[in-house]
């Protein structure tokens, strides 16, 4: 081992090793802060020039394993800065993006520096403890433990949603149905599908249940994100990373539950990202404060989430099994420099690992002292009218939906999903339970229907560690609505019914109409469902989609029984509410808004894509703001979109732009 240790610190005597490190580093700002842009994406694109530029395998694995281990750092930026969240960075977006509307933005991504730095080494170092012993825990875990997992964080979630545990519910088995939309992973035959052949994309899904109705929401207002008069300082940042260090014991009881959760592959990040937030909740006496901008929730999400690279990594090195997606990537490179997982991966090979350790601790660092240095500057974006950040950002998430399908249908999703995602917000319908139902439902459905294959039903329930992860979820899930209740109580005076508010309310007409309207809309949809099932060629693709829907179609009838009974106001759900409610001139902006999106859609179709975004960047300011500043706004905000398509999307992404069908029409048939 002294051996491996000295080879391992040679490598930090080389100027080549600080080049990869420097090069990795870049790559993951890359996919940190740039929207659209993600951590697997940039990796793929990363491994040609590393397996094949890169002949020293050591110094090319610790390039790929640093681009994944440290781009968690940043991804927080547009999620607390702009409401613009990933599948990771959902408990992030929640509680730090409302920080941020409280001006509270730079000491919030100075906290999250400081946590994900301690988690990224604590991560690295159980990594290179745990490899050793850590084989019989992994192989421990089978299809039905992962289910059990996975569908413990939907509840989770769904019962997180203090104020609207049955519509978080219903949120969350709604999402599970949107994902088996498609092709049947069992059978192969396609389901839930209307006419052409058609799966729901993760990335627009993301974006237009989170991002669009956020920007649409904060555009409509006319605001900044932050309150008028802020001040944005960098001496904030650092106060905040000071915060965020006193936090340390939490800090490192997050961090080892994140490299636990990050052991068990199959748990994606955006379970972990639940799963540790429920975690430090569950340890906190003080549950009032989670949902409204809380610095201690985003700390909880953010030290687990950098640790859960370490986690990951082991079985990856230890096993061959990727611990997630990137890592997949990672694996991708062992296989190409001839590098075979397992127990030499702490014995011959030892000095990899080492070194990959060092690395991931140093980048760890480094990427810490970019955000702190730079965060200052970014959260000044806070205090800038919407208008202007809006006119960027939206023709930016639908560029983003585009490059992701490389069609049009990205871009039909983002705006479908979105007005679905306004609706949730105006009338106090979570996202979040929706969300991870559909990026969970398909790990749930493919882990049982396999765990069915191999243990059967009786064999199933017969599994120790299966049955302690429901008894587990079932007991948190209890505490959480104990303590819901509690705060209701502690809040309101008197305890509320499955979250509803206490005292007398009388909605207004629209209103009352809306909250019987969407559980029903929902639950007619569940019936068209459980129909369409009946004429599914084989019964193994039946059960998920119609027992989800039979369940659906109980929950939509008790949430219109409870309405009924106990009309509520719009409560404080865990999610975001419309800061354009009652903001003089909203609707009117709203209509506008409505109308740069039909515009993008006309010029998209008949002069181009790129076209499109830098008319909307042009549009908006002229449309949306007051007074002289409107002209100058509106040639900045198109240049920025502009100079986003030919830096990022034409330049680095290679993005190959289709052919107006409209304007090609033209051209064929009228010039």
């Amino acid at each position: 081992m002294a051996e491996s240790i000295a080879t391992a610190g040679s490598y930090l005597l080389q100027p080549t090793y600080w080049v990869a490190l420097a090069a990795a580093l870049a790559f993951a700002v890359l996919a940190g802060v740039l929207p659209g842009v993600n951590s697997s994406f940039v990796m793929a694109l990363a491994i040609p020039l590393i397996v094949f530029e890169v002949a020293d395998p050591a110094i090319g694995l610790v390039m790929l394993a640093t681009i994944t281990g440290v781009d968690n750092t940043l991804d927080s930026i547009p999620a607390i800065l702009y409401g613009q969240p990933g599948a990771a960075t959902q408990v992030t977006f929640l509680e730090g993006h409302q920080l941020a509307r409280q001006g509270k933005a730079a000491h919030t991504l100075g906290a999250v520096y400081a946590v994900s730095a301690m988690g990224g080494i604590i991560g690295a170092m159980v990594l290179v403890i745990a490899i050793p012993l850590i084989r019989p825990v992994i192989l421990s875990f089978g299809f039905s433990e992962v289910a059990a997992m996975a569908l413990a964080g939907v509840a989770m979630i769904s019962v997180l949603s203090q104020g609207a545990i049955l519509k978080g519910l219903i949120a969350a088995i709604v999402g599970m149905l949107a994902a088996v939309i498609g092709i049947d992973p069992i059978t192969g035959i396609s389901r839930l599908t209307i006419g052409p052949l058609f799966e729901l994309p993760l990335i627009p899904v993301v974006l237009g249940l989170f991002a669009l109705p956020e920007m649409v929401d904060l555009t409509m207002s006319r605001r900044s994100v932050a309150p008028a008069g802020s001040r944005i300082e960098t001496r904030q940042v650092f106060a905040g990373a000071r915060e965020g260090l006193r936090h340390w014991p939490v800090v490192i009881r997050q961090s080892l539950f994140g490299v636990f959760l990050g052991v068990i592959p199959g748990v994606g990040s955006a379970v972990i990202d639940w799963l540790s937030y429920a975690f430090g909740i569950i340890l906190t006496k003080d549950k009032t404060q989670f949902g409204t901008g809380s610095l201690e929730g985003v700390i909880f999400a953010e030290s687990a989430q950098n640790a859960k690279e370490g986690g990951q990594a082991i079985p990856t090195l230890a096993m061959g099994i990727p611990g997630g997606p990137t890592w997949a990537l990672v694996l991708t490179g062992m296989i190409v420099y001839g590098i075979s997982p397992g127990p030499h991966m702490v014995d011959s090979l030892a000095h990899i690992t080492i070194l990959l350790v060092i690395t991931l601790a140093i980048g760890n660092l480094a990427i810490t002292a970019i955000g702190l240095l730079v965060s200052g500057q970014l959260a000044k974006l806070t205090t800038v009218p919407y208008p202007v950040i809006g006119s960027v950002l939206i023709p930016l998430v639908l560029l983003t939906a585009f490059v992701d399908t490389y069609g049009w249908s990205g871009i039909q999703v983002v705006l479908g999903v979105g007005a679905i995602g306004l609706v949730m917000k105006r009338f106090s319908w979570p996202r979040p339970p929706m969300l991870l139902g559909f990026i969970l439902g398909p790990i749930v459905e493919l882990n049982f229907q396999s765990a069915l294959s191999i243990h059967g039903a009786l064999g199933i329930v017969q599994r120790p560690l299966t049955i302690t992860i429901v008894l587990v979820a079932v007991i948190a899930a209890v505490i959480f609505m104990r303590a819901a209740r509690a705060a209701e109580k502690e809040r309101f005076g008197v305890p509320s019914p499955l979250g509803a508010e206490s005292g007398t309310y009388t909605p207004a007409a629209a209103t009352r109409l809306f909250e019987y309207a969407i559980p029903a809309v929902i639950a007619l949809f569940a019936v068209l469902l459980i129909l369409d099932t009946v004429g599914y060629p084989t019964a193994r693709a039946i059960p998920f989609p119609r027992g989800l829907s039979l369940v659906l179609v109980i929950l939509c009838a008790l949430q219109i029984y409870r309405q009924r009974r106990y009309p509520t106001a719009p409560s404080r759900i865990m999610d975001l509410g419309m800061t354009s409610n009652l903001v003089p001139g909203s609707v009117l902006a709203g209509g506008k808004i409505v109308g740069m999106l039909a515009l993008f859609v006309a010029v998209g179709t008949t002069f181009g894509l790129r076209e499109a975004a830098v008319a909307f960047g042009a549009v908006g300011p002229l449309l949306l703001m007051q007074g002289p500043s409107r002209l100058p706004l509106a040639a900045l905000t198109s240049v920025l979109v502009l100079l986003f398509i030919l830096l990022v999307l034409d330049s680095v992404l290679f993005v190959w732009w289709p052919e107006p069908f409209i304007g090609q029409w033209f051209r064929q048939n009228v010039f």
